[in-house]
Order: structure tokens, then sequence, then C-alpha cells
């Protein structure tokens, strides 16, 4: 009886500690979202990766989020069929503040074989960040670079230049 008593107390006390580290856990997840910033230990792609989605959250709050197919652009409204539109899917569910600005421009700037990014009909300036793509990374302006997606490599892979 004894032993039984003793492995339901042990049972507890590792439940109770295992909600105290998951609440711990939130609350850091809770702190690092109030910092505004990307998790730490994130690739350049990945930063870049949350960044565009905190500027879409940033833009469209909690509105479905599209990606028109013929022109890359993002859009919330205006959603059809999957052919024509690709649902965005979050991955940074909280990213929120993003480096990335929107801007109106009277011409598109002239990058070579990749496809500029709008969302809402404004083009998204990445300002100083870095390329994702070492190959790339002599590419484009060095302070103000577009956020652009790469025509020919797999799964549409985004990237400043």
């Amino acid at each position: 009886m004894q032993r039984k008593s003793a492995i339901v107390v042990l049972s507890i006390a590792a439940a109770a500690a295992l909600g105290l580290s998951s609440s711990h856990g939130r609350a850091s997840v809770a702190e690092r979202n109030s910092l505004s910033g990307p998790p730490p230990g994130l690739t350049v792609y990945g930063q870049t990766l949350w960044n565009l989605e905190a500027l879409l959250h940033d833009t469209f709050g909690n509105k479905t989020t599209c990606l028109r197919l013929r022109d890359y652009a993002f859009v919330s409204a205006t959603c059809g069929d999957l052919a024509r539109y690709g649902r965005w899917k979050n991955i940074f569910v909280s990213a929120q503040h993003s480096r990335f600005k929107l801007v109106r421009l009277a011409h598109p700037p002239a990058l070579g074989n990749v496809a500029l990014i709008t969302v809402r009909g404004l083009y998204v300036s990445c300002g100083r960040f870095p390329v994702a793509f070492a190959p790339l990374a002599h590419e484009g302006s060095k302070t103000r670079r577009w956020l652009v997606v790469l025509h020919g490599w797999a799964m549409t892979p985004f990237t400043c230049l």
C-alpha cells in the first residue's frame, strides 16, 4: 500500500513539475513575442519567412491570406480557386512587427529574372536585410533590397535582393 502511495505521490509531483515547466515555456514564448523578433537560432531564410509572415499579420490581421500565383501578390479578400491562388499556411502564427516595409513605387525595381512580391499592391522593402541564398549574395543593392521569389527553384523560395 505504501508503495502504491509513493508511486501516486511521485506521479503527482512529476505532473506538477511538468505543468510548471510547460507554463514556464509559455511565458518564454510570450516574452519572445513581446520582443517582436524572430525566435533565436533561425537561419537567414527562416528570418526572411518570419518577417514575411509578420508583415502579412501586420497587414491582414487574422484574415485568410492567399498568394496570387500569376503575379506573386499576397491578397486577402479576393482568394479564388486553387489553380490561381495558393492559400498561405502560417508557420510563425504569432509573428508581428516585421522589419520589412510596404512601399509604393511608380515603377518596379529592375532585378532580373525574379518576381517581385507585392502585398495589397505595394512592394516589400527589406531594407538592409541579408540575402538568404549565398550564391545570390552579390546580387542587388546592399542598402535597399526587395522581397522576391526565385524562378525555377524548388518550393518557391523567398529572398531579399
